[in-house]
C-alpha cells in the first residue's frame, strides 16, 4: 500500500510538469523552430464595451534554426473575445505595427517582420487561442527577452495607430517558461537578430 501511494504521487507529480519548452522541425523549411509553452498575456488596458468583451496580446518568444543560423522573434498572437468584424480586425492588426514593451527601468521598441512568415522558415504557425486569431513576428534580440523576462510587471504599446496608441497590461505569467526558453539557447559570442 506504502509503495501504491508513492507510485501514485510519481506519477502525478510527473503529469503536472508539462514542459515549458518546445523543439520541432518545420515539415517544409526543415528548420527547427523552439518555443516557449507557456506564453505572456496581456489585455488592453483601457475598458472595454463590456465585460466580456476584451482584447488579448499573447507573447511568445521563439528562435528559428536554419543550420546553426539562429534567430529569435516575439510573436505576438492578437484576439479578442468580442467579434471583430474585417475592418475591425484590420485596425486591431495595424495597432501593432510598432510596439513597445516597457520592461519597468527600460522600454524595448519592436516592429514587425514584414516580409511573408514562410521567408522566416515557418510554415506552421503556432496554435492560435481561437479562431480568427493572428501572429506577428518582431525580430528581437537574446538581450531585449533576458529583460522581460527579468521584469516584475511588463505593460505594451501599440503605437501602429499614433493618434490612437492602445495599451496592454499583464495578465497572465509566462515568465518560467520563457526563462527556461532563455535557459536552452546556447552560448554565443555574437549578437543574436
Amino acid at each position: 500500500m506504502k509503495y501504491s501511494a508513492l507510485l501514485l504521487s510519481m506519477l502525478l507529480a510527473g503529469c503536472a510538469a508539462q514542459p515549458t519548452v518546445k523543439s520541432w522541425m518545420d515539415p517544409k523549411s526543415s528548420v527547427t523552430i523552439t518555443a516557449q509553452t507557456e506564453p505572456l498575456v496581456l489585455v488592453r488596458a483601457e475598458p472595454a464595451p463590456s465585460l466580456n468583451e476584451r482584447d488579448y496580446a499573447q507573447l511568445t518568444a521563439i528562435e528559428v534554426n536554419r543550420m546553426g543560423e539562429r534567430k529569435l522573434y516575439l510573436v505576438a498572437i492578437l484576439w479578442s473575445s468580442a467579434d471583430l468584424w474585417s475592418n475591425q480586425s484590420g485596425v486591431f492588426q495595424n495597432a501593432f505595427r510598432q510596439i513597445e514593451v516597457n520592461v519597468g527601468d527600460r522600454t524595448v521598441a519592436l516592429t514587425p517582420h514584414t516580409g511573408a512568415v514562410s521567408e522566416l522558415g515557418i510554415s506552421q504557425a503556432l496554435p492560435l487561442p481561437i479562431p480568427g486569431s493572428s501572429h506577428i513576428y518582431f525580430p528581437i534580440s537574446r538581450d531585449d527577452l533576458r529583460a522581460i523576462s527579468r521584469s516584475s510587471r511588463i505593460e505594451l504599446t501599440a503605437r501602429g495607430v499614433p493618434e490612437a496608441p492602445r495599451r496592454y497590461e499583464e495578465w497572465q505569467d509566462g515568465r518560467r517558461s520563457l526563462n527556461d526558453f532563455l535557459g536552452q539557447l546556447p552560448e554565443i559570442n555574437q549578437p543574436q537578430s
